[in-house]
């Protein structure tokens, strides 16, 4: 009988928010892309491996967190919001010279920050939610979520969205509910975004780097 062979994701992010709801959608998108396609059984172990700063530290600092986080897993995905991509993929350059055996990076860029993901999947946001006032939500289309770059102060920022269709239900704090919801999501909505298909596309791509597809 073969051995399932392990994955170990590696995770960058631009805050502690981000962390709590990217790192579980990328262990369940890994989950499901591997499970359908995979070379072999394979095993997307959690949690993943994250690194001693964010993303969006000085270049040198996190060169070194990167180059280090990279010798610890496979695929190391790295998080900026869509207007810092271009500083995430000067990164990506500065670690091409990495061993073989280190983890391929890839960018991780919602359009336009993390929260636009959280919002996309309306249904979601009911089920971990079920006092979250849709009348709050703008975008009822997914895609909808990734129109513009809002300034904080606009109606239609994503933040600002979220944080006044979850108002009734009194929750104010990532922490209440950004887990449950990387859990909830639904993958499918998610493919709908632009960001999400390119990350989809980086990841394959990484994946069959290292042999998992």
């Amino acid at each position: 009988m073969s051995r399932v062979r392990l994955l170990r994701a590696g995770l960058l992010v631009e805050g502690p928010s981000d962390l709590l709801f990217l790192e579980r959608l990328i262990i369940r998108q890994l989950e499901e892309t591997l499970r359908a396609r995979a070379l072999k059984t394979t095993e997307v172990l959690a949690p993943c491996e994250t690194g001693t700063t964010y993303s969006t530290a000085e270049p040198k600092t996190l060169l070194a967190a990167a180059t280090e986080l990279a010798a610890r897993c496979d695929v190391l995905f790295v998080h900026r919001d869509h207007k810092e991509v271009p500083d995430a993929l000067v990164l990506l350059d500065a670690l091409a010279g990495l061993p073989k055996q280190a983890a391929v990076p890839v960018v991780l860029g919602p359009k336009a920050m993390t929260e636009s993901w959280v919002l996309a999947d309306r249904d979601a946001l009911v089920r971990v939610q079920p006092a979250a006032d849709l009348t709050e939500h703008p975008h009822l289309q997914p895609a909808d979520c990734e129109q513009g770059n809002p300034t904080p102060g606009h109606p239609a920022h994503p933040k600002r969205v979220l944080a006044n269709v979850l108002k009734k239900a009194r929750r104010s704090d990532p922490d209440d509910y950004f887990t449950r919801l990387a859990d909830e999501v639904d993958l499918s909505v998610l493919g709908k975004l632009s960001s999400y298909q390119r990350w989809l596309a980086d990841t394959d791509e990484a994946l069959k780097r290292k042999k998992y597809l």
